[in-house]
């Protein structure tokens, strides 16, 4: 999950270790690196359990196959990278989220938009196209009114075209209102349901994570000396335990007490620990820098930046990933896919999306760079569209295939 907030709310912190993938191996030839792997979209109840899967996960995965298709973020990109390697030196690289879907919709007081970003990169934009593609297809399969996904599919690449062709403006989808009443808009409240997700911390981690805390503030108070050192006193810490495809990795949420010493503006802050790249991804992301490769595929794909963000140095083993660390913005709500109504709402969602995901990250170079790339886009988007469209299809049905042969494990 990514949140932010104002200065005005106080704060909570996730964090987030590793992350289990499932991955199968490539079969290419000594001579052409592979462009993407051919993964298995299959996952084994015993396999979850022995990575610390609880019943709760299991059940929740067996309920639902867009549950189970969020568990797959790496392998879409794997796939849809292998599918496309006959024209890998044709698709120039964009900027990626890496895992866009339909439950990836955020709201908050201040934005709107798809969010989380640990998944996003460098690379080619049909990682993007079939993964989104792919969410509605699977949705519609468990929604309870007549949904046609080919109708908002075509929405989706429509409005991605558009946005790599000139900067559009985006417009708020209707069903943002109606998450604004479904969520907590006062301070009191949103910090009562932020506090009714923790739950106590084993006595060894709490303890770690304050001790690194020390030096977190330190050098926050260095790059923000207008916030004094009460701002970041810690109030309470408790783990969540919330997401799917990220329900392996242990989070914590941290409470400090903000501004002042009045508890309705405290702050809510997450952290997490980034996974480090291992250079094979089809979806390439710095190998140095650790944490702030999250910001900055925010600032290039995100429909906000954070008001306060860092990372919380590690002590001792200096190749371990640091924490990322950010602000949650008060109001937040993640869209399911129980909040689509209509056929309406899901066409406007899919643009929505396409317009923010499309082009964003070049229209901050120079013209010049920008009408190339832009060119290359258009291009790319061509020889890709019509067959990430089947691809999105094919994918959508072996997802669900191998949901049904999963809720059939003991």
């Amino acid at each position: 999950m990514r949140f932010t907030t104002s200065v005005a709310p106080k704060v909570m912190t996730v964090l987030t270790c590793a992350a289990w993938i499932s991955v199968a191996a490539a079969q290419t030839s000594s001579t052409e690196p592979p462009f993407g792997e051919p993964a298995s979209f299959r996952v084994d109840k015993p396999t979850l359990r022995t990575r610390g899967a609880s019943p709760a996960l299991i059940e929740k995965l067996d309920a639902s196959p867009f549950r189970y298709f969020r568990l797959l973020a790496r392998q879409f990109a794997a796939r849809s990278c292998f599918e496309f390697r006959d024209l890998r030196w044709r698709l120039p690289f964009v900027a990626v989220h890496g895992d866009a879907h339909i439950e990836q919709f955020v709201m908050t007081e201040h934005s709107f938009g798809l969010e989380d970003f640990d998944q996003a990169g460098f690379g080619p934009s049909v990682v993007d196209m079939v993964r989104y593609a792919a969410s509605i297809h699977v949705a519609c399969r468990q929604v309870g009114w007549p949904c046609n996904a080919d109708e908002a599919v075509s929405a989706y690449f429509d409005a991605y075209k558009a946005a790599v062709d000139e900067p559009v403006a985006r417009r708020q989808p209707a069903i943002v209102d109606r998450m604004h009443a479904a969520a907590p808009q006062d301070a009191h409240a949103w910090l009562q349901w932020a506090d009714s997700l923790m739950h106590p911390l084993p006595a060894n981690d709490d303890q770690s994570f304050r001790q690194g805390w020390g030096r977190f503030v330190q050098l926050m108070r260095e790059t923000y000396p207008e916030r004094p050192q009460e701002f970041y006193t810690i109030a309470r810490i408790g783990g969540i335990d919330v997401g799917i495809g990220s329900a392996l990795e242990p989070k914590i949420l941290i409470r400090i007490a903000g501004p002042t010493d009045i508890p309705d503006d405290d702050l809510m802050l997450e952290a997490r620990n980034t996974v480090t790249p291992t250079g094979q991804e089809c979806v390439s992301r710095p190998a140095n820098g650790g944490s702030l490769q999250v910001i900055m595929f925010a600032s290039l794909l995100g429909p906000r930046l954070p008001d306060l963000f860092g990372f919380l140095p590690r002590e001792g083993a200096r190749e371990a990933p640091e924490l990322w660390v950010q602000s949650w913005d008060r109001g937040y709500r993640e869209l399911s896919i129980a909040d689509l109504r209509s056929q309406t709402d899901l066409n406007e969602l899919a643009v929505d999306a396409g317009t923010q995901l499309a082009g964003h990250f070049w229209t901050k170079f120079p013209d010049p760079l920008r009408g190339h790339q832009r060119f290359a886009q258009l291009r790319a988007f061509e020889m890709t569209s019509t067959r990430a469209r089947l691809l999105a299809r094919t994918l959508a049905d072996e997802t669900v295939t191998e949901w049904e042969r999963f809720r059939r494990q003991r």
